[in-house]
């Protein structure tokens, strides 16, 4: 099993969380020997009052976060699937094998690292039904593919917070239904990309491609693909993914077109010594 991370937002009626779960365990959990759920749960408020910036608030909370899952690995061989960040909680989960980690052990280990009060529990989960809870649904996945996808694009020196065209491709099993839904996005300010042609699969042979002119930051992101996957449920059809021009900021546009410049003249180097060489 390798780790494989997917972040994603859920709403439900009294809270928005923000979930970061290890997805690699889908097909094998639950795992034999790991019967116990062990979970710890941080009251931010105190935490962030202590902290004069949000930099400091982030960065002893990912401290806090490591040295934990150490601990518990070499402690109890803990594996580490996933935490919930709540507006004023953070809540981490392991799984241990029973009897393997002890409460006086917890509460030393707190003692001595970390100096706020937290809440923690060991109970029974042989079947992983915390885990599964945490997996995303059809929807909640589509949000890991756009985190990581807005993930890739600020690699690249993307400024999401540039407005752009983002296209969506959507895709219908009946014509009739893509026709209703053009009309429909239409009238809730979508643009109908009438000379992009989308892709049909087996099951939907009718494409549609639409676009906003809007940024790509991840709220953004998910609240229009939450918006057209709940409209292409009532239709009969299936939201296909998104996609945008890069816009780069200015400082990064500058670095982009040096490197461009220093890897052609590396390329014309290359070339020239090959010729000579010959």
């Amino acid at each position: 099993m390798t780790d494989n991370w997917g972040f994603y937002e859920r709403r439900t009626e009294s809270d928005q969380m923000r979930v970061l779960v290890n997805i690699g365990y889908k097909a094998s959990a639950p795992l034999a020997g790991y019967d116990e759920l062990f979970s710890i749960t941080i009251n931010l408020y105190p935490i962030r009052t202590d902290n004069r910036s949000k930099q400091d608030f982030i960065k002893r909370l990912e401290q806090f976060e490591s040295k934990l899952e150490q601990w518990l690995k070499s402690e109890a061989d803990a594996i580490y699937v996933g935490r919930i960040n709540a507006a004023t909680r953070l809540e981490f989960y392991y799984y241990v094998g029973a009897g393997r980690l002890e409460e006086t052990a917890i509460q030393e280990w707190m003692q001595k690292h970390w100096e706020y009060r937290v809440q923690h529990y060991l109970k029974p989960d042989p079947d992983w039904t915390f885990y599964h809870f945490m997996l995303p649904d059809a929807l909640e996945e589509l949000f890991v593919h756009n985190a990581q996808m807005i993930y890739a694009l600020i690699h690249k020196g993307d400024d999401i917070k540039q407005p752009r065209h983002v296209y969506h491709w959507l895709l219908f099993r009946e014509d009739n239904h893509r026709r209703e839904m053009e009309a429909m996005l239409e009238t809730l300010g979508y643009r109908i990309e009438k000379e992009k042609e989308g892709n049909p699969e087996n099951g939907y042979p009718y494409p549609l491609v639409i676009s906003r002119f809007e940024d790509v930051r991840l709220d953004t992101v998910n609240e229009r693909v939450r918006e057209l996957y709940r409209l292409m449920i009532g239709k009969g059809g299936r939201y296909d993914g998104w996609g945008s021009v890069m816009k780069l900021s200015s400082g990064n546009r500058l670095r982009h077109q040096i490197k461009r410049f220093f890897l052609s003249t590396q390329a014309l180097l290359r070339k020239g010594f090959s010729h000579r060489s010959r």
